[in-house]
């Protein structure tokens, strides 16, 4: 039905280059601020600014983030998912640049910047389930998980663009720290306008599943009225949820301590090609995301493959910690980083996209027909609670930074295989269920 309506591939590839192109831009900022926040402490830019108080400008960054997933995920599916996102976007973009202004201009105390950081979370939970609810609206349902794998990869193709912004306009052109972080919040409120203008959040025809009008008031059909939207709480009950959140947990506190403390650990360890050292790491994620995506579509055992990559990015993450004793081990940490991207950044993306976007469809959700953004939030809401409060033991370890996160990825692929176990048993009817959730 949607297939054939005229226009509609083009279309297609249009929102999805808007959603792709603005979540880029967000996590260019935030990757920026990784890469900016170490020099501030190398170079002892804010008194006061020291390794264990980044780790608790982190945590509250993260911490609140979190919250906010909880707290705000669930209006993803009641309100338009376009003013969903922007709401975030539009104050996430001028905050950076009010950051990067304080920090120029004034001599305030580092405890603003714990404020400023707890704005930034807030404001940055809106994005993710609010695209993935327009993604799940437009794509090809044959397709999805598949096209969700090449959209997750927007993450890492975002912290490389931070990360060569910072290593150009800093390392090459020899610019202020605060210069890539003027842009980037520049580049994230040019193209919120633009997503603003162009993006339309469902296709515009009337169907079971598809509200029309979506620049407007939604008109829904008599299919739709009554659809009852999806308690975050009882999002926990619908199969592979749970699980997946608490395995998640593990490697999105990875992803979260690599992502955020990686420049601090090479500026502690005087290693250089920080930039370069990073986008490896980020390379590998994009390509193994779209991997993992494929395999698990091609063979329909998505934790039977999760957990062995996410075992094998334990072991280079536990060869990477040795490197630290070795003399100029740039290539190593370029080769190993490219792999631990590609096996638990692979692993990330996947989760973090295409399963949670198949949980939301799970057959149990008849009577809730919106609820990709409430599973999407109670998966990465879970999951950036338990990042944060990682956030707080890492300046305790960083000299074993790696080889903690190879102990971080070996609990959460033990985590899963009670779903490896679930992959290899013949699926459920999902009526059972139904009734459970309909009880509570």
């Amino acid at each position: 039905m949607l297939n054939e309506i005229p226009g509609i591939k083009n279309e297609r590839i249009k929102q999805f280059a808007l959603c792709y192109t603005l979540y880029i831009m967000v996590h260019c900022c935030r990757s920026t601020w990784s890469y900016a926040s170490g020099l501030i402490i190398e170079q002892n830019k804010i008194e006061g600014f020291s390794p264990q108080f980044l780790g608790y400008v982190n945590f509250t960054f993260l911490l609140s983030m979190g919250v906010s997933y909880f707290l705000l995920g669930q209006l993803g599916d009641k309100m338009n998912p376009k003013l969903f996102v922007i709401l975030g976007t539009y104050p996430l973009s001028a905050l950076f640049i009010i950051l990067a202004l304080i920090f120029e201009f004034t001599t305030a105390p580092k405890e603003l910047y714990l404020v400023l950081l707890l704005l930034a979370g807030m404001f940055s939970s809106t994005a993710w389930p609010g695209l993935l609810s327009i993604m799940n609206a437009w794509m090809p349902k044959e397709q999805k998980v598949i096209i969700l794998g090449i959209f997750a990869s927007c993450i890492n193709v975002g912290n490389i663009a931070g990360f060569a912004n910072s290593g150009i306009t800093i390392e090459i052109c020899d610019l202020s720290i605060l210069t890539p972080i003027y842009i980037s919040g520049g580049l994230l409120f040019f193209m919120t306008i633009m997503f603003h203008i162009f993006i339309k959040p469902r296709p515009s025809i009337v169907s079971e599943h598809i509200i029309s009008d979506t620049s407007q008031e939604p008109q829904v059909s008599k299919e739709v009225v009554g659809v009852k939207k999806l308690k975050i709480w009882k999002a926990w009950l619908l199969p592979g949820v749970a699980i997946y959140a608490l395995a998640f947990g593990c490697i999105k506190a990875i992803s979260m301590i690599v992502g955020l403390w990686l420049p601090a650990y090479l500026d502690y360890l005087h290693v250089t090609f920080v930039a370069l050292i990073n986008i490896m790491l980020d390379l590998g994620a994009g390509f193994g995301g779209v991997i993992v995506c494929y395999l698990g579509v091609r063979y329909q055992k998505r934790a039977t493959i999760i957990v062995p990559l996410l075992w094998l990015g334990t072991i280079l993450m536990v060869a990477i910690n040795f490197l630290k004793d070795y003399d100029n081990p740039y290539g190593g940490y370029m080769a190993l980083n490219f792999g631990v991207g590609m096996f638990i950044g692979g692993c990330y993306n996947n989760v973090a996209a295409a399963i949670a976007v198949e949980l939301s469809n799970n057959k149990a959700l008849k009577k809730y027909k919106h609820a990709t953004s409430t599973v999407t939030s109670l998966i990465m809401g879970y999951g950036t609670l338990f990042g944060a409060l990682n956030q707080i033991i890492v300046p305790y370890v960083k000299d074993y930074l790696f080889l903690y996160c190879g102990i971080l990825a070996v609990i959460g692929g033990l985590l899963l295989i009670v779903v490896i176990i679930t992959e290899w048993k013949l699926d459920d009817e999902p009526d059972n269920l139904n009734k459970e959730i309909e009880m509570h």
